[in-house]
């Protein structure tokens, strides 16, 4: 028998932010204000300018705005990029990869692979070297940014891959904002219940979030074999396990899963996790649950 190894709470209140966007400290079209102005009036809870290779102290901002303001750096230079959220410090961008990811956890950051279907052969991130990585703490399951560039702004199969592969990874969505039409495309909801860069981050490393763009999660709740999951407006909810295999789907806004057998008794079963669709193309994806013996 296996055990459902949730990163969710039974209490605590959803902030949605954005971990990813770009300024005039780097190659964004708007400075850090506009920026910040721009997802306040939007109702964001928190936000991460994450300018390439450029630390932008949140303290400068921080008076301007209710936001929470998380100090982020997109690790560019080198190599793919790697988002690093929590940043004290711009980390040196070693070609090495594995260097940097080393570098960002032993800060108590979160390393993210950024954008990995980015460009023509859909491989910003290579299949090697993801799986070669050991470390990092999520992937960008979706980039708005991409949606107008080269390659594919959904990466949820390679999640599954890497999940397959006994990696145990976050997914994240994003907008990597660049301008502002580049904004509220994709973002992550966390569960805190406190609006500190701290408790951000310590929901961000902990898995106590989903990501979405344009579904709302309500509950996610795990009580034996059983998986619920309340969502706003969702029309099908999907439970999705190793190599991407659906192994239900419900046609409702709320869902609740008994795991088959095959999955209870564990074997080459390793996860689950919920995905919610809505009109338009709009889905969330809520964390995978891990099935432990």
């Amino acid at each position: 028998m296996v055990t459902i190894r949730s990163p969710y709470e039974d209490s605590g209140t959803w902030l949605r932010g954005n971990v990813h966007a770009h300024t005039t400290e780097s190659d964004g079209t708007r400075p850090p204000e506009d920026v910040i102005d721009d997802y306040a009036a939007r109702g964001y809870d928190f936000l991460a300018l994450s300018d390439h290779d450029t630390l932008v102290d949140p303290d400068e901002y921080r008076s301007q705005t209710g936001m929470v303001l998380v100090p982020a750096v997109e690790v560019s230079a080198g190599g793919p990029h790697l988002q690093h959220v929590g940043a004290s410090t711009e980390v040196d961008p070693d070609e090495d990869r594995q260097a940097v990811v080393d570098t960002i956890d032993e800060n108590g950051g979160f390393a993210v692979a950024n954008h990995p279907k980015w460009l023509h052969e859909f491989e910003h991130w290579s299949r090697e070297e993801l799986s070669r990585i050991e470390g990092f703490d999520g992937i960008e399951i979706y980039n708005g940014l991409i949606q107008r560039h080269a390659g594919a702004a959904r990466a949820t199969d390679r999640w599954d891959w890497l999940l397959s592969q006994g990696h145990r990874l976050w997914g994240v969505a994003a907008d990597d904002s660049h301008r502002g039409g580049d904004v509220e495309e994709g973002w992550t909801v966390v569960q805190s219940d406190e609006r500190t860069p701290a408790a951000v981050l310590d929901a961000l490393r902990n898995g106590r979030f989903y990501s979405s763009t344009g579904v709302t999660v309500e509950t996610v709740g795990v009580d034996g074999n059983e998986l619920l999951v309340s969502t706003a407006d969702a029309d099908r909810i999907r439970l999705i396990s190793d190599h991407g295999v659906v192994q239900q789907t419900v046609d409702s806004s709320t869902a609740t899963f008994h795991l088959p057998e095959q999955l209870v008794r564990g074997g080459d079963h390793t996860y689950v996790r919920v995905e919610c669709l809505g009109r338009g193309g709009d889905a969330a994806w809520t964390q995978p649950m891990f099935l432990d013996s």
